[in-house]
This record gives C-alpha cells, structure tokens and sequence, in this order.
C-alpha cells in the first residue's frame, strides 16, 4: 500500500466478530502488524486512518479500542531510540503503535494474510495454494472510492456507516463474480439470508445495500425465487456522491404500470377530510363519501 490507500483486504470471517467499522480498521491495520518486512507493527496517525477509510477521528479512536477490548489489537510501546528522534513530542502522543492481538481469529486473519503477501511477492501463489489451501478466504475492499477529494466533503453519520457496508459487500460479491466467471464460467447466486449470516446484517439491509449498489451502476441482477443472481459485478472507482435514497424491495426490472379500469375508484387519501373546525354536516357528507368508496 502507498500513502493512499486503494484497498484493504477482508474476509467473510471477521463479520462473526466485528462490526463493519472494525472490521474496516483491523483490515488495514493488519495489512502492516501482519507484515515481516514492515516490522510486523502498524505506526500512524489517527489522521492517517481517517483520510484512507473515509472515517471521522472520532470514530478511528474509537473502533481502535474497541479493537483492542475484543483482544484484535494490542498497543505497543515505541523503542526508546524512536522517541529520541522525534522531533516534536506531540508526534508520539498521536501516533498508534498496534500490534495484532491473541484472539484466535485474528491470529488466523494475520497469518495467512502475511502468508499471501509473501507468496504473492514471490510470485509462488498459484503452487502455493494448491497444496496449501488456505482457512481464511479475503476479498479486496477498494477504499479509494471513500476517500474525500476535499475538507467540504462529508457525509452524515448514517449515510457513511450505509456507504461504508455497501462497499464491504461490493468487495465480496466482485471477488465471487470473478472467480465464477474464471473457474466456472458462469453467472454466481446468493440468497439474502445467506449473505445475512455472512455480513451479521440484517435482511433489510442486505436488500438496501443491493439496491444502492444497483443504483450507483456496481451491480446488475435479477431475482430468481428466492436467490438473487448477479449478472454483472462492475469496478468501483467512487461513492463519494452517496445515494438518493434506501430501498428494501428487490425487484428484477421495472414493473410496467396498467391504465387503470373504467370504474376506477378515487382512493380515500384523494378525498378531503374535514378541519378541526368542520360542522357535524360536513363529517357526515365526508363519512358517506368513504361509504361510497368502500373505505370504512
């Protein structure tokens, strides 16, 4: 990763455990506490966290703890030899020294993240693998498409932990598109409570997230019984200009609306009701009129 992060690699397995912030957190925090060659601990700013994940510091600081409680990370104390060479005090106080914790799954995350990086470098993965298959199954998380371009850029707080979500599922269901079409070449399903119990979410937001991600042009599918088969899984490259709205319904395609019939009723909400200060004569013309519509 350069000074600005592109992505931040995940795995269903840590939604048994952590929250989508955590999980944003502990991913990119891992990809250095993780890393022989980084010194196997993660050194930066709490500002640093904030530009690359899109959070607020506030949030940052507070996940990180949280990360800490729950036995992810645990704090390191800098070598004294570092804190000589500050140059202004202040530096260390604001700096994060993480180191991944003893919880058994982020043990696990750890490993076979510093394992993949390594095979990757060494361009061995494809042999690596076939021997070595690997208990922890990641997905590439493109954080890029949450950083602000600017300080006026802002979202509410609903409105980013949605965005947020939104992405982590993007990352999932891009990387099981790619590998259907590779290996299978076809088209990959899932049903809603299957993704439920993946993401810890749930049902309603699961279909909130498919349809935001449908109407930011990331997915295309369609509902076939009770699964949902997607039929392309595009490259996200920005989110910043959020959503207009949240949607439960799944729907394949756009329902044709019918002319309605010739006896057409006006339905109730078309009628006015009467004021506060109406006289019992005209409560009763608007009770016959409810009548009429066959609405009481």
């Amino acid at each position: 990763m350069n000074n600005k992060t592109q992505f931040v690699f995940m795995s269903d397995g840590l939604f048994e455990h952590l929250t989508e912030t955590e999980a944003y957190i502990f991913s990119f925090v891992a990809y250095f506490a993780c890393d022989a060659a980084k010194g196997k601990i993660f050194r930066r700013t709490t500002a640093s966290l904030s530009k690359n994940l899109g959070y607020s510091s506030n949030t940052v600081r507070s996940a990180i703890e949280s990360l800490i409680k729950k036995s992810f990370l645990v704090r390191e104390t800098p070598p004294a030899r570092e804190r000589k060479r500050l140059k202004y005090n202040y530096i260390e106080e604001v700096s994060h020294y993480l180191k991944i914790g003893s919880h058994d799954y982020a043990v696990q995350f750890a490993d076979w993240l510093s394992i993949m990086l390594d095979q990757l470098r060494k361009g061995t993965s494809k042999e690596y693998y076939k021997s070595n298959p690997s208990e922890v199954s990641f997905f590439k998380v493109y954080v890029t498409a949450l950083q602000s371009q600017s300080k006026k850029e802002s979202w509410k707080r609903n409105q980013s932990r949605h965005l947020h979500k939104a992405l982590a599922l993007h990352g999932y269901l891009f990387n099981r598109a790619y590998w259907s079409e590779k290996h299978f070449n076809s088209h990959f399903s899932r049903s809603v409570s299957f993704l439920s119990a993946v993401f810890q979410w749930s049902p309603n937001t699961i279909r909130r997230l498919i349809n935001t991600l449908k109407s930011l042009g990331l997915i295309k599918y369609k509902v076939d019984d009770r699964r949902i088969l997607f039929q392309k899984v595009n490259m996200v490259e920005k989110l910043r200009q959020g959503y207009k709205q949240l949607v439960t319904q799944l729907v394949s395609r756009v329902k044709k609306v019918n002319s309605p019939p010739l006896n057409f009723k006006t339905p109730s909400t078309a009628l006015q009701r009467p004021g506060p200060n109406a006289t019992p004569e005209e409560h009763a013309l608007f009770l016959s009129q409810m009548k009429a519509h066959k609405r009481v």
